[in-house]
């Protein structure tokens, strides 16, 4: 970190960070809270891999705020340069040699028995995942789309996903890889207990809802894109749809989607 910082001041460029960051870095940054440092940035700098991404997407999308990811991580499907890299790709940024790619996100809220919202705005850019709890049992979740009865699954759980996240939870659970550039939405049981439980694929238009139906008082867990972990009751449904907002990620390779899918999959 201190490394990108003393370059950006060598290239007359004052980098903004939060009060937490300033013991890595060696100059003397302007500091700020979190709140402010998505709104007064051109262009944030994500060091880490795609779960640094992941939990800078929120704020980044509410303020329009472009992101480049750095990976200093294992995969980085997310990231636009490795570490050694890292240095060159922001160059680039201040040169304006670079693409963007505006990514869809999910939104997602509670609620109770009788749909009255518990807890709203609440913001995924891989997937929202409702999981069962700690008891080792499966659960049964009733599937909606639309406000429509779909199917009742007894499973592990189900993941809503992105075409970002995709490869991320849904793809291990055997969902479809999808082209990032789309919008989609794919849904996918998490060790269904039917043979016929399969993935879906639905619109970016459509609204999903899973509701938890289990007769026992095992709790179910609402994940978003692996972080926030939030309990759910019986009854209690969850409701998500695309989001208006969208993250701007920044990319200075030319590496495309399936350049970057083959080389992360060897």
């Amino acid at each position: 970190m201190s490394e990108i910082t003393n370059w950006l001041f060598t290239q007359g460029i004052v980098p903004i960070i939060t009060d937490e960051l300033k013991s890595f870095v060696h100059t003397e940054p302007l500091i700020v809270d979190e709140d402010q440092l998505y709104q007064k940035s051109d262009f944030i700098i994500a060091l880490g891999g795609d779960g640094t991404i992941l939990r800078t997407a929120p704020l980044a999308a509410k303020y329009a705020t472009p992101i480049i990811g750095i990976n200093l991580g294992t995969l980085g499907y997310l990231t636009d340069a490795e570490e050694k890299g890292g240095i060159e790709a922001v160059g680039k940024v201040l040169e304006n040699r670079f693409n963007t790619e505006k990514r869809m996100m999910l939104g997602a809220e509670i609620l109770d028995g009788d749909l009255k919202v518990l807890q709203g705005s609440l913001v995924a850019l891989n997937d929202v995942c409702i999981l069962r709890g700690s008891a080792p049992k499966v659960k049964t979740f009733n599937l909606n789309i639309n406000g429509q009865f779909l199917d009742s699954y007894k499973a592990d759980g189900i993941i809503i996903a992105t075409p970002t996240g995709s490869t991320a939870y849904n793809i291990s659970a055997g969902g479809p890889v999808l082209k990032p550039d789309i919008e989609i939405i794919a849904i996918t049981p998490v060790c269904p207990h039917k043979m016929h439980s399969r993935p879906m694929v639905v619109s970016a238009d459509d609204v999903v809802s899973i509701e938890i139906k289990d007769n026992y008082e095992h709790e179910a867990v609402l994940t978003l894109d692996g972080q926030d972990h939030i309990v759910l009751e019986k009854g209690q449904m969850v409701k998500v749809r695309k989001s208006p907002d969208y993250l701007t990620l920044i990319k200075t390779s030319d590496m495309g989607f399936y350049d970057i899918l083959r080389a992360k999959l060897h």
